[in-house]
């Protein structure tokens, strides 16, 4: 169990469903908190990796922003989808593995149109390589974030 909250910690992508409702509400408060720890700290990282100018940043600040907000309703879905591949674990039926497997692939749909979207925005008000950039670093910090998730998840049995 403590890696399975590790691995929510380290990607905002797993969370165990609390047996009681208020241990339930206090799991969500610990999500809510962590999301938003990881997303404070990932846009210090992306700021600084991004080199951009005053006038680069300022226009790239309301985008990334409103990207991250974006990006936590999606982390939100990833905690959401590990809670039921969770209670479903030990009792998977093939319905239920159909409807984890057609959310997964809508999640990992929507992360990169997210991510398509933001960059045609980004190329809008910033060089294209520093767009590409973007998505580079995006991409190296979100591969990082799930690497702990990943292999705290059990294979489906």
């Amino acid at each position: 169990m403590k890696n399975i909250k590790f691995a929510l910690a380290a990607t905002a992508l797993l969370c165990v469903a609390a047996p009681f409702v208020a241990q339930a509400q206090s799991t969500y408060d610990d999500t809510q908190q962590l999301i938003a720890q990881i997303q404070s700290d990932k846009r210090a990282v992306v700021l600084k990796a991004m080199a951009l100018d005053d006038a680069q940043l300022t226009a790239f600040t309301p985008i990334y922003d409103a990207y991250q907000a974006d990006r936590k309703k999606l982390m939100q879905r990833g905690v959401d989808l590990i809670n039921a591949y969770s209670s479903n674990y030990d009792s998977m039926t093939d319905a239920a593995a159909k409807g984890l497997l057609k959310d997964w692939f809508a999640l990992q749909d929507d992360e990169l149109s997210l991510v398509k979207g933001t960059a045609k925005k980004l190329d809008k008000v910033l060089p294209t390589t520093k767009v590409l950039r973007f998505v580079q670093v995006e991409n190296k910090l979100n591969t990082l974030l799930r690497l702990p998730g990943i292999q705290g998840i059990p294979l489906a049995k």
